[in-house]
């Protein structure tokens, strides 16, 4: 129920008692008043004194236990809610609520919603079969993922890439993760077998559009090896050299000359002959169903010491959809700048680079691509117009390993300038201690 008051519509209110305690548990303010809940804000109003407006976006966690919700601010306070009667349970819920509903903007989430308001009880469940969360919740389909809004706790996004399958029986619906994990949902009554397909349909929608785009690049391949192929390339997923000749002979060099195609040939080449070859990794997206139709291409080069060279400790991450627009590559440390300088055995960092070729794609994959929130200094981050990224820096760890192992970028002007560039950032790369240095050409 929508309270108006005084023009301000409130989601919930309650009278409560209050209480904020700094990071080294000192008391500073304490009382009873009453608690309102915003579309992004909450107010505790005291009875004496005057009232204090949170931002929904400034809670970094929510927890409850004996009928008290403690929140966790941004700046380390806790604030501590009581004593509101028969309101708790719809207070607590309207709260988390609303904070979930705020996160879908900020997880940077600008895709089609497809389907809503499916009223359900979870449970992640890991590999042992070991129940890791769960609780009753509201499920939303969007074009390319699934999100979770559970009552009690943060929402969850699950892209359909992650998912295997998704199958029904009488009772409940169970999605199986590529993790080995699964979701089970019950309690869905006449929603369970419209939404076991709805999800499945969405799953081979995106298998579907991925097999189209690799015919595309190879149309004279066998189809079998099309569908082999598309398993490493789900949804914008960068496949790794071995895994897709093996699944499929000839499609690698096809989409190398999809890459020379696309205006980013001598950049592939030049990053790639830095590289080992079996470290480079190539994704491919299409556009959402309704848009015209493109193909988004990008690539991962992992460069470190070949023979005796100590240059690189990074990963060179470039991407094109072929239009006339301002590109740049961007560099990633693979480790801490003093361990590589210290590294006596160069061999050990095949498995580290693997780690960090995975973990940088994922957090490209989190955030879609977009570039400003990777480089954006902090102090940009407080203009209005990059706020939204403050936000999705607190909430998407993904997003925070991006911007912790950022090195720079480079600009594309000539390809000349650029090379040169590129060899100025890597050695300037080893030539730091900090990790917190990052290049910029003007150095």
């Amino acid at each position: 129920m929508i309270i108006k008051e005084q023009d301000r519509y409130f989601i919930m209110q309650a009278t409560l008692k209050f209480s904020i305690t700094n990071p080294g548990g000192e008391v500073m303010v304490a009382g009873d008043g009453n608690g309102m809940i915003e579309a992004e804000t909450m107010i505790i109003a005291p009875k004496d004194g005057e009232p204090r407006s949170f931002s929904l976006r400034e809670v970094g966690n929510i927890a409850e236990s004996e009928y008290r919700i403690k929140i966790v601010l941004a700046n380390g306070d806790n604030l501590l809610l009581s004593n509101m009667g028969y309101k708790y349970e719809d207070f607590l819920r309207n709260l988390i609520q609303a904070r979930n509903e705020l996160s879908l903007k900020d997880l940077l989430m600008e895709e089609k919603l497809r389907k809503q308001g499916i009223k359900a009880d979870f449970a992640f469940i890991d590999a042992r079969e070991q129940r890791q969360v769960g609780g009753k919740s509201e499920v939303r389909l969007y074009e390319t993922a699934m999100v979770i809004m559970p009552e009690r706790s943060d929402l969850v996004r699950v892209p359909y890439s992650e998912l295997l399958t998704c199958k029904a029986d009488a009772l409940k619906v169970v999605a199986l993760l590529e993790s080995g994990g699964k979701i089970e949902f019950t309690r869905l009554g006449r929603d369970l077998e419209p939404f076991q397909k709805a999800i499945v349909d969405s799953i081979t929608e995106l298998s579907v559009r991925v097999q189209d785009m690799l015919k595309d690049v190879y149309p004279e391949s066998d189809p079998n090896a099309i569908l082999k192929a598309s398993q490493f390339m789900k949804d914008g997923k960068a496949a790794k050299r071995s895994d897709l000749e093996n699944a499929c002979p000839g499609l690698w060099s096809r989409l190398e000359m999809k890459i020379s195609g696309l205006g980013i040939g001598e950049e592939y080449a030049f990053l790639a002959s830095k590289s080992k070859v079996a470290g480079v990794r190539i994704g491919m997206k299409r556009t959402l169903a309704g848009e015209t139709k493109k193909d988004y291409i990008w690539f991962l080069a992992p460069i470190y010491p070949k023979g005796a060279s100590r240059s690189g400790n990074a990963i060179a991450f470039e991407a094109t959809s072929g239009e006339e627009e301002g590109r740049a590559t961007y560099f990633f440390r693979m480790i801490g700048r003093k361990d590589y300088s210290q590294m006596v055995d160069p061999s050990i960092l095949d498995p580290m680079a693997e780690t960090a070729l995975m973990e940088t794609a994922k957090g490209l994959l989190a955030i879609n691509f977009r570039r400003e929130p990777i480089y954006l200094p902090n102090e940009s981050l407080y203009s209005p117009e990059y706020t939204r990224y403050r936000y999705s820096i607190m909430r998407i760890p993904e997003l925070r390993l991006l911007r912790e192992r950022f090195i720079g970028r480079v600009v594309h002007s000539s390809i000349e300038q650029w090379k040169l560039d590129v060899d100025a950032l890597l050695d300037f790369n080893v030539s730091q201690d900090s990790d917190a240095q990052r290049w910029n050409k003007s150095e």
